[in-house]
């Protein structure tokens, strides 16, 4: 922070140019104290952090701004998901700690291999089912499979509604502290959730969080070549909006939790995200 003037000059610049191109090197790290599930989380160096927020306060300028015509849409949703291309290039070391290559669930034979200790801990939070289990859908991905007749009318599944992730089941304090950020929907069961998937192993819900698919196969992972195939159709604009109110939603999130002064009414919850790796990839 010490620089002179025209080295900081010279920094704005690079750091504009960065903001505006897609980045095609990781993001150098140090190691903090910060543990995540026993794992030192990776603290970005102070250089790195800046051009993050730069890109990261760009979205949500963008974003900021309704457009007023199919053209702007289209032009808005480029930008953005160009930008958090790079965004996503400068959080690799967080990525790789949120969903380690070795623990992935990127197909459903990988999910279904945890199911037996969901199983466990659903039938101990008092889930009660003896006629369907948990199976693979060529094409679908998992669902429930009948493994007897099952009779017109009959309960298949009971479960309690405390194993039901919801709003129900935050405390009084957490709910006060989540109601302190920007409520762009209602999205206190979102921000639970990607915190409790950022406790990993030291989360009550992990045997459920731990058989979430790591990426699905929805329009938010959609290049923008594979998006382009949608002009012209009815579903574009649906498309468009949802990747734009959940890009909204993660810069929103990663403003409170890098970019607000130490004693923003958002502190004690940004500090949540940003000791436990918050990144889009998590997000998305």
């Amino acid at each position: 922070m010490g620089k002179n003037k025209r080295n900081n000059k010279h920094k704005g610049a690079q750091q504009q140019q960065a903001a505006t191109t897609t980045a095609t090197t990781t993001t150098t790290t140090t190691t903090s104290n910060n543990k995540s599930n026993g794992i030192r989380i990776p603290k970005t160096v102070e250089k790195d952090r800046r051009i993050l927020n730069q890109l990261a306060q760009r979205a949500l300028d963008i974003l900021q701004k309704l457009p007023a015509n199919a053209n702007e849409e289209w032009k808005s949703f480029v930008e953005v998901h160009g930008l958090l291309a790079t965004i996503m290039e400068h959080e690799k070391p967080l990525q790789r700690l949120v969903f380690p290559p070795d623990n992935s669930n990127v197909n459903d034979k990988a999910r279904l291999a945890k199911m037996s200790a969901f199983n466990e801990w659903a039938v101990a939070g008092g889930v009660q089912s003896d006629a369907v289990e948990i199976a693979i859908f060529p094409g679908y991905g998992l669902g429930l499979r009948a493994t007897r007749d099952i009779a017109e009318g009959e309960q298949v599944l009971s479960v309690p509604r405390q194993l039901m992730f919801s709003e129900e089941q935050l405390s009084s304090a957490e709910r006060q502290m989540y109601s302190k950020l920007p409520q762009l929907t209602n999205l206190n069961l979102a921000y639970a959730l990607v915190i409790e998937k950022m406790r990993g192993a030291n989360s009550s819900w992990y045997p459920y969080i731990n058989t979430l698919p790591s990426r699905y196969n929805t329009v938010l992972y959609f290049t923008v070549q594979q998006m382009q195939q949608l002009r012209g159709t009815s579903v574009l604009s649906a498309a468009l909006r949802q990747c734009r109110v959940v890009a909204r939603q993660y810069v929103t999130m990663y403003n409170c939790a890098y970019m607000q002064p130490k004693n923003s009414v958002y502190a004690s919850v940004a500090s949540l995200f940003s000791q436990h790796g918050l990144c889009y990839e998590l997000y998305r």
